[in-house]
């Protein structure tokens, strides 16, 4: 009966399918499922939302409208979470995130009390997804791997697929290639087991576009190729849309401008009829480049200005990044070169402001934890078959004993394991926060000197002199920051291999702070921030003179940032029984109680853009903390939002 209900509600899917372009093809969807009962109706019109997500989403939406609304009326939570999930996925498709994923949060909040897995899941890896269409990759993945844990765990092959494919898109952004394919290709396995044709099309779809990254554009077009035809034949709009925009890559990688421009257009138009945001905004930008290069600058000015004017009311912060970046690219060709620089520092701006969040040190976090669980549960189902063939047995004393003697070991194993797993832990989250930030925060820098000397370089004859002054200070920047984060990254290294040689003598801490003073005042002027102090010239510390140095120069240089313009850094010092007390204040921003627990972790490293745009790695503080413990004290920091913050520290008091 089960069956038959199936293929029933398959038929009439596709039945209405393929009447959709009809005008009232509204009405008769919801005339055809009048003869059914409403929990029927509820599953049909489900079916349909979800079969035409990407051919027809304003059908596709009414359909999973009226599916809510009739799981309301009936008071079934469970259908009513299912149909919130797939209104959620069209409105993400129409590029409406506020209302997609308030919807996933409604039907979280109802699968949690029906206790419905599947549902749960699908919500988590929804919500993972918006956040990742964000950039903000630290919360998409703590999602997403709590779904696939879930799924794994009710065996739901389909819904294991949905999170590898997010998986490996976020793998794909932070250009590891080689694990965006390993998920990828594992997300094409699970569709083709589970004969998921439209699944397996926009597997390969995705691992085109990896290939296309890594430049192996003739490998990449071999796909597209293939996906092409299987999209075409299954009418999936959104995946042509999806291969056409790949294809006129290709085209303009090998500098064919024409054919490149075709299939812009094609995948424009389809992008409009569908309303997808994200494929407006990324075809309108790649016919304005290709335009351009052929010197039709009128029609490259026209796509230009529609991608802004979309990008501009829309939440997607990539396509955004890419448009400056594209934008930056057109005035170069056009040879205004003060507004390349404008929209290459805006590019470099926005890209910095999510950089924080972009680190792929969370997502071997995340993978490491997953994974552990994962073995960690097979264990357990291991010892409780064991357990059951066990109590089979006569012998129940000797079990009994047995068991309370494996249950001491499990627990010794337990704790030993959950010690030498915190370890691993601290020790991943070291390395992994140093090459974080090798991969993304010194990367920005230098190839923000790249992009800027390079239009110097080729243009420097046409430059006015305000311009080439203007590329000069950017480089300048550029430089300044990549050689503050490579000192800060090297005296942090040396300290955790013991490089650094603890070496404590008397200071005067008047002269050292003096001297901190000399060394940002170039960074104050520019805000026009006063420096202030409060130390008494006896004032004498004990401790190591170049890590004393560091700290100061750290937590001035930090109330700097977070700091208003006009506004002011006091540090200031009080002498307890056996240490000085010193502490920096500032009357920027402030830090509210949450972020205050983070500042200091290497495990959970934050970061922020100050008050004039200043990005930094988060590893300042930690290196404070850390040089500060090394000098026998303690650090902290006392803040409330809008009323600055004081950092303080503790030094043992001169011998």
């Amino acid at each position: 009966m089960l069956k038959y209900k199936s293929t029933c509600f398959l038929i009439i899917s596709l039945f209405v399918t393929s009447i959709i372009s009809a005008q009232d093809a509204r009405d008769s969807l919801f005339e055809m499922v009048k003869v059914y009962p409403d929990t029927a109706k509820v599953r049909i019109l489900n079916d349909f939302c979800w079969n035409n997500r990407n051919k027809t989403p304003p059908l596709a939406l009414e359909a999973g409208k009226r599916a809510l609304q009739i799981s309301e009326t009936l008071g079934d939570k469970k259908l009513q979470s299912k149909s919130l999930n797939l209104l959620g996925v069209v409105y993400r498709n129409l590029g409406d995130y506020y209302n997609s994923i308030s919807l996933y949060k409604k039907a979280l909040r109802l699968a949690e009390e029906m206790q419905d897995s599947a549902q749960i899941a699908y919500a988590y890896n929804n919500i993972g997804g918006i956040y990742r269409l964000e950039g903000n990759y630290k919360s998409a993945l703590e999602f997403i791997f709590d779904a696939l844990s879930i799924f794994e765990k009710i065996g739901d092959k389909k819904g294991m697929s949905f999170c590898t494919i997010n998986i490996g898109l976020i793998y794909d952004r932070e250009k590891n290639f080689d694990k965006a394919l390993e998920y990828l290709n594992l997300t094409l396995k699970l569709r083709q087991e589970i004969l998921d044709q439209s699944g397996s099309a926009l597997a390969l779809d995705l691992i085109a576009h990896v290939y296309f990254d890594l430049g192996k554009v003739d490998e990449a077009m071999k796909y597209f190729r293939e996906v092409e035809v299987e999209y075409t034949r299954l009418d999936d709009k959104k995946g042509l849309a999806s291969i056409w925009g790949g294809m006129g890559q290709v085209y303009s990688l090998k500098k064919k401008y024409r054919e490149a421009i075709d299939y812009y257009k094609r995948a424009l138009d389809m992008s409009h009829n569908i309303k997808f945001i994200e494929g407006q905004i990324v075809n309108h930008n790649n016919l304005g480049l290709a335009y351009a290069q052929l010197g039709d600058f009128k029609d490259a000015d026209i796509n230009f200005g529609e991608a802004l004017k979309i990008s501009a009311g829309s939440r997607e912060i990539l396509p955004q990044l890419e448009f400056y970046k594209s934008f930056a690219r057109y005035k170069e060709i056009r040879k205004n070169y003060k507004e390349a620089i404008f929209y290459l520092k805006k590019y470099y701006s926005l890209k910095d402001s999510i950089g924080s969040q972009k680190n792929i040190r969370f997502i071997n976090e995340l993978e490491a934890s997953y994974k552990a669980d994962k073995i960690e549960k097979e264990n357990i189902i291991l010892m409780k078959d064991i357990a059951a063939e066990k109590k089979q047995t006569n012998y129940l004393i000797i079990i009994s004993l047995l068991i309370i003697a494996l249950s001491v070991f499990i627990y010794i194993r337990y704790r030993s394991n959950k010690i030498t797993n915190q370890k691993l832990r601290e020790l991943n989250a070291l390395k992994d926060k140093f090459f974080g930030i090798i991969a993304h925060d010194l990367r920005n820098p230098f190839s923000a000197i790249f992009n800027f000397s390079d239009i110097l370089i080729k243009n420097f004859n046409e430059l006015k002199e305000e311009e080439k002054k203007d590329l000069v200070d950017s480089i300048d920047l550029a430089g300044r920051k990549a050689y503050k984060l490579l000192e800060n990254l090297l005296e942090w290294a040396l300290l955790q291999t013991n490089g650094i040689i603890y070496t404590p003598t008397n200071l005067k801490l008047s002269q050292i702070v003096k001297e901190t003073f000399y060394l940002v005042q170039a960074l104050a002027d520019k805000k026009n921030i006063s420096l202030g102090e409060d130390i008494n010239e006896g004032m004498i510390v004990y401790g190591d003179e170049e890590m004393i140095k560091t700290v100061l120069r750290n937590l001035v240089t930090n109330g700097i940032k977070f700091t208003e313009n006009n506004g002011r850094i006091l540090v200031s010092a009080r002498k307890n029984s056996t240490h000085y007390e010193i502490s920096v204040e500032d009357s920027g921003c402030g830090i509210d109680k949450e972020l205050q627990e983070k500042l200091f972790k290497i495990d959970n490293v934050y970061t922020s853009e100050g008050t004039g745009g200043e990005r930094g790695s988060g590893l300042g503080l930690i290196l404070c903390k850390e040089f500060v413990e090394k000098n026998g004290g303690k650090i902290w920091v006392d803040s409330e939002p809008g009323k600055g913050s004081k950092f303080i520290f503790t030094l043992p008091s001169g011998k």
